[in-house]
């Protein structure tokens, strides 16, 4: 069974500790806000992590434990809001950048190696609160500047993995979920209401055109 991401048990993990760690779909379907840690050391080596939080007020709550036992330079640390949107291309992971140092431009392609893991692209912005606090911070030395960079493009998902991932949340389409959540007799009903209200808009949409016609 994979390890519970936290700052704690960060400290402890090896990189394959990690990813099985992180590749944890129940974790980020509750997810409401996260952590993100730039340049973060593991095995020796610079690479990008993140912690999902269900809740807002804990991430602060670890932002602020984050800067207090320094536990991460706080120009590569990052809490936001994190949210899963579906469209065209795919799920896509919208984090807003609410406390710590980290801006969207310093995260680079850093974070969408990481979350490529799971198969969500990323959309990052960053709110007027996190661009204070950033600009306020003092000149912080990174001890591990000189170490080598490392990413997640050696990452193998097994067959198990990728057949787990295809039913995962993050990437569950909404008859899919619905499917899930509703008995046959509801779901019935359901798919019963949506054909009537797509008549509905195909009359509509005639009526639209013979109007716009004449």
């Amino acid at each position: 069974m994979a390890m519970e991401l936290s700052l704690d048990s960060l400290k402890e993990m090896k990189k394959a500790d990690f990813v099985k760690a992180f590749k944890n779909k129940a974790a980020w379907k509750k997810a409401n806000a996260l952590i993100i840690l730039v340049d973060y050391k593991i095995d020796g080596k610079k690479t990008t992590v993140a912690i999902p939080y269900k809740k807002v007020a804990e991430m602060k709550m670890e932002m602020k434990r984050l800067k207090k036992e320094k536990l991460h330079l706080l120009k590569k640390s990052g809490g936001g809001s994190f949210e899963i949107e579906r469209n065209a291309e795919g799920p896509v992971a919208v984090i807003e950048l609410l406390n710590g140092g980290l801006a969207p431009q310093t995260m680079g392609n850093k974070v969408a190696d990481l979350f490529s893991i799971i198969k969500l692209g990323i959309k990052t912005t960053l709110s007027a609160e996190a661009a204070a606090e950033a600009a306020e911070l003092p000149v912080e030395v990174d001890p591990d500047e000189n170490l080598p960079e490392d990413n997640y493009n050696d990452v193998e998902i097994d067959e198990n993995e990728e057949n787990e991932q295809a039913e995962s949340p993050v990437n569950e389409s909404a008859s899919e979920a619905v499917k899930t959540t509703l008995n046959p007799e509801e779901r019935t009903k359901m798919m019963d209401n949506m054909k009537k209200m797509e008549d509905n808009l195909n009359k509509l949409i005639s009526k639209l055109n013979d109007i716009n016609s004449k």
